[in-house]
């Protein structure tokens, strides 16, 4: 078991607190700490466009997690940029002669922190599988449609529930007209059957109780192609929380699932535009 408090009284670890929005470091930066964050929650990107202008979350770092392990080994460039979602307090060490000079004047600590290192790498690998698993799986039955309309994307809503196991799934769709609208399209509890309910949402984002429902362990997801919103999945599950991995899987399928959602609308607004040219 690793002994935080040790570590705070250590002369060989260091504190920082980072103010809410500070980067801790950015993609391209060198840092050669391993990190235990005490307090606070950082936020864990990577840029999506060349000019390094937008960023896609990929997860969230919380009390007790450490990461920068991968310092232990190189001293590579960093591949994303974390960043205070809060007030975040980090306790660090150099990943090489800090850490060997504190194994060596502790050697038991130094031993349990070693092994907590390798028991979060092996954690995030297996993660990491799952993540990669469910991406493909989704991109594959994606590739696999032979038509987009909203039968092929309540059907892929329904492979989804299975792939990542939740309980079931909302889907609600956003108003091109009314911003503040959104139109409940699907609700896998109701098979392959097409909702058509009216939900006023406020500040033009979706909350639990606009749904109405009792149900309180779930995960709401934007489904978004840039700043162009497209709508909600709302996913929920009675038994086991939604965790950091579980909300990483689901972010990164979203982009997936956006992106048929918006060759559906793309394809319905020249349809309607052929119409009316008739």
């Amino acid at each position: 078991m690793l002994d935080i408090n040790f570590l705070k009284n250590s002369k060989f670890f260091n504190q920082r607190t980072l103010k809410k929005n500070e980067v801790l470091f950015d993609e391209g930066d060198i840092d050669n700490n391993i990190y235990i964050l005490l307090a606070g929650e950082l936020s864990v990107e990577k840029y999506t466009t060349r000019k390094k202008t937008e960023t896609k979350v990929l997860g969230h770092l919380i009390k007790n997690d450490i990461f920068g392990e991968g310092a232990l080994n190189s001293n590579q460039t960093k591949g994303l940029k974390l960043i205070a979602k809060r007030e975040t307090h980090l306790l660090y060490i150099n990943a090489q002669e800090g850490l060997e000079e504190f194994s060596k004047s502790q050697p038991k600590e130094g031993l349990d922190l070693l092994k907590y290192i390798i028991y979060i790498s092996n954690k995030r690998l297996l993660e990491a599988n799952l993540l990669i698993t469910a991406n493909y799986q989704i991109s594959h039955d994606i590739l696999s449609l032979n038509q987009i309309n909203n039968k092929s994307i309540f059907e892929l809503i329904d492979r989804i529930k299975d792939i990542i196991n939740v309980d079931y799934i909302l889907f609600l769709e956003k108003n091109t007209v009314m911003e503040n609208y959104l139109i409940m399209k699907y609700d896998s509890r109701k098979q392959g059957k097409m909702q058509s309910e009216i939900i006023e949402i406020t500040d033009n984002k979706l909350e639990l109780l606009e749904l109405k429902l009792t149900d309180t362990n779930y995960y709401i997801q934007e489904l978004a192609i840039g700043e162009d919103g497209l709508g909600y999945l709302v996913y929920f599950r009675k038994k086991k929380d939604f965790d950091e991995n579980d909300k990483k899987i689901l972010t990164s399928i979203s982009s997936g699932i956006s992106g048929v959602i918006k060759e559906k609308k793309l394809i319905e607004e020249e349809r309607d535009k052929n119409f009316m040219e008739k």
